[in-house]
């Protein structure tokens, strides 16, 4: 029901709005998505979300075990920043995404207090964000909080996929009330992946063109053609007991959605096999699995032809990706920091980016998983890690240990599980599988599109003379050493803001005031009830289709 609701929210706003689906940069009613996002969420938190949908228990499902691991204040519910972080994980394990407006390295900016009647599409998300964190901003977001977000979240990019797909019936020449044969259905849905994940529509005549070339500007379209024949195929599998044996299968537009929209699940994580490419041929000259790679080295690949790894010295720095904290050394490209960095993102929708996986999500889910709770000793850790999975502890050494043990002192005993010291140590411990947590403010993320407008077309990838500097450089002459990375280490901490303004208030006139809070909010609930239903008629009334995910 509650995905229906919020289908409902940005449908409404687009009908307002006058959203066209042609249309690549649409705006929608500030003042009617915080209308209705205000009635339903209301109603929904309220109940408790019921959880009835099946995509709902799996959000659940998935959040649940780190939720229990995040630090929490005085009501064991989260803060906004902690929020954040549980989101931006949940996109990234489970699909790939970077959800715009909850990117790590990005500026958090308050939007939803706006004064302009309409907001670009693709800052929705921030948008959204921003509403809910003025709502939950006193006591913080409870687990069911947390999948209202994320819920809504998903919501905008069902609403996207459902776009997505209508432009390519469009661009097919077929009608949306049209039975497709199965070619039908694979031009529709590789004509939805060239439009809404690679980026490919600019009119027709430009779909078209690119449509014919698509392999010089991806080359893995052939094997992304198995990876949407496969889809439709276990779709049809899984429905065949419902089909006519003795008739040809047709397929409706409502078919085309829900294969887009499993597409657009799945493709981020499919797709990885692209990174773990990348990340196999620089282990190849990371021969003592420092997770680094000489500078030289790394560009040492272009000689040989290759397209990857081709992006200037200045824009790995801001990306966070080079190591120079050794003279000897020289620079050294970090390779989980490089892997994870946007410049490896594989494209963008209106919503989210598509970026490679962060394998160290893994660690921390088998860490969240066996310790369940916000802080744990370092003896605690060490078992969490001993637990069978395709990481070896064996890589555990006694300086790691050590180590381990240096953090708890600092940390009265008790490390913190989300907090940078023990991301550093993990880096030290799975060095090409977790990236090295800098400080606040030295990442500069920025996608190749932004970097290429930044410095221009001609600028955008590293020169030859860039290039030869430094695989002719003495560095370059150099063996890898051994501890490549070790002048990284140090005990500086840095915490996520678990506290919320509740916390921060224990007088008696507190209780009167939240009590006097929430009546407001209940009569604010009442106001936005009845136009919420009447939009909703309004919209069901118009609308002959309605889909759920």
């Amino acid at each position: 029901m509650v995905l229906l609701l919020l289908g409902a929210l940005v449908s409404v706003a687009e009908s307002q709005s006058g959203g066209n689906f042609l249309g690549s940069k649409r705006k929608v009613s500030s003042a009617s998505v915080q209308a209705e996002l205000n009635g339903v969420l209301g109603e929904v938190l309220g109940q408790g979300h019921g959880l009835t949908n099946e995509r709902l228990f799996k959000i659940h499902r998935t959040l649940d075990p780190m939720f229990r691991s995040l630090p929490k204040n005085n009501q064991g519910h989260i803060s906004s920043a902690v929020m954040r972080y549980a989101v931006r994980r949940y996109f990234s394990q489970s699909h790939g995404w970077i959800v715009k407006g909850f990117n790590t390295h990005e500026e958090v900016a308050n939007i939803s207090s706006t004064t302009d009647t309409a907001i670009l599409q693709d800052k929705l998300p921030s948008y959204i964000r921003s509403i809910l964190e003025e709502r939950f901003a006193l006591d913080g977001f409870s687990l069911d909080g947390v999948v209202a977000m994320v819920a809504s979240l998903e919501r905008l990019v069902f609403d996207e996929v459902v776009r997505g797909v209508e432009l390519a019936f469009h661009l097919n020449s077929l009608d949306l009330s049209q039975r497709l044969s199965m070619d039908d259905l694979n031009e529709v849905l590789s004509s939805f992946l060239i439009t809404e994940l690679l980026e490919g529509y600019d009119g027709p005549e430009k779909h078209r063109q690119l449509r014919n070339n698509i392999r010089q500007f991806y080359p893995h379209w052939d094997t992304t053609l198995l990876f949407l024949k496969d889809g439709v195929g276990s779709d049809c599998f899984q429905r065949q007991a419902s089909s006519n044996p003795f008739r040809d299968r047709l397929y409706s537009f409502e078919d085309a959605v829900r294969m887009a929209q499993q597409v657009s699940d799945d493709f981020g994580s499919w797709s990885n096999h692209e990174c773990h490419e990348m990340k196999e041929m620089l282990m190849e000259v990371d021969v003592h699995s420092t997770g680094r790679v000489k500078l030289s080295d790394f560009y040492g690949y272009s000689k040989d032809g290759a397209w990857q790894f081709l992006e200037p010295s200045e824009q790995l720095r801001r990306a966070g990706v080079l190591d120079e904290s050794s003279m000897v050394a020289g620079p050294q490209v970090m390779i989980p920091n490089y892997i994870n960095s946007m410049s490896n993102c594989i494209t963008s929708t209106p919503y989210y980016s598509i970026c490679c996986l962060n394998e160290c999500d893994q660690v921390f889910q088998q860490l969240e998983a066996k310790i369940a709770t916000p802080t744990a000793t370092p003896s605690e850790i060490i078992r969490a890690l001993e637990a069978p999975w395709h990481y070896s502890v064996a890589s555990i050494s006694g300086v790691h240990r050590e180590r381990l043990d240096e953090i708890a002192r600092v940390s009265n005993g008790k490390i913190p599980l989300h907090g940078r010291l023990l991301n550093r140590w993990l880096h030290f411990v799975y060095p090409q599988e977790c990236p090295y947590p800098h400080a606040a403010g030295v990442v500069k993320a920025m996608t190749p599109k932004q970097w290429a407008d930044l410095v221009g077309i001609d600028a955008e990838s590293a020169t030859q003379d860039e290039i030869a500097q430094h695989t002719e450089s003495s560095y370059a002459k150099q063996a890898p050493l051994p501890d490549a990375g070790v002048l990284q280490w140090n005990l500086e901490e840095s915490l996520l803001e678990s506290s919320t303004a509740s916390d921060k208030v224990g007088s008696p006139l507190w209780g009167v005031l939240r009590i006097a809070a929430q009546i407001g909010m209940l009569v604010s609930f009442v106001s936005f009830l009845k136009p919420l239903v009447g939009m909703l008629r309004s919209t069901a009334s118009n609308k002959p289709l309605e889909y759920d995910v």
